[in-house]
């Protein structure tokens, strides 16, 4: 995220006229993204609320799998 929060900031200050308008479009690019992946983070971590044989069972039949579907669509570029 981090990366990217540094790749969409170069390309907003480069096209915008001000810095004012160049925050306002990266806020306007980064939010949504952010938040999608911050409720995709939340909705993990309550995978660690499970009872610990519940939870670690279904991390070793589906684990990888579920955490590749979560986050594909970060693949794209933001």
């Amino acid at each position: 995220m981090a990366m990217e929060d540094a790749m969409v900031l170069a390309e907003v200050l480069t096209k915008a006229h001000d810095l004012d308008s160049a925050l306002k479009a990266y806020v306007s690019r980064r939010r949504p993204r952010a938040d999608w992946v911050q409720e995709q983070s939340r909705a993990a971590a309550q995978a660690f609320v499970m009872p610990p044989a519940i939870r670690d069972a279904a991390l070793r039949e589906r684990g990888d799998q579920t955490y590749r579907d979560r986050y594909r669509p970060l693949i794209p570029a933001p």
